[in-house]
């Protein structure tokens, strides 16, 4: 049995949706949490909306080991940005609202940068 400060049950989700700074600072508490270990040993980092902008200058060596980037397409195509123009370690989803609910239903654990 886990005590009250493990996280269980399902991932980290942090979700960067207003500002493109944002990304980067998910990516900042992302490796916190993955250097904890009573946090957790998986992290979200869901981008939609306007902080779609800041995925465009992440690259595979600024994601750490146990964080999966997920992009929406929805806002891709909003702001311009082609699934080709992203590192390959990201991954692109329909649509980020969409993603986020299926995670939540899986007891993911929600915070909103």
């Amino acid at each position: 049995m886990a005590d009250d400060n493990t996280c269980e049950n399902g991932p980290v989700i942090l979700h960067a949706s207003d500002d493109g700074s944002d990304v980067a600072r998910g990516l900042a508490l992302a490796s916190d949490m993955l250097h904890d270990p009573d946090c957790a040993d998986r992290v979200l980092l869901v981008v939609n909306h306007t902080a779609i902008e800041g995925i465009r200058a992440l690259n595979g060596v600024d994601i750490p080991e146990g964080l999966t980037v997920v992009a929406c397409a929805k806002a891709m195509r909003t702001h311009g940005i082609p699934a080709s123009a992203l590192d390959p370690r990201i991954n692109v989803v329909p649509s980020g609202i969409v993603f986020l609910a299926q995670q939540q239903r899986s007891h993911g654990w929600y915070i909103r940068l």
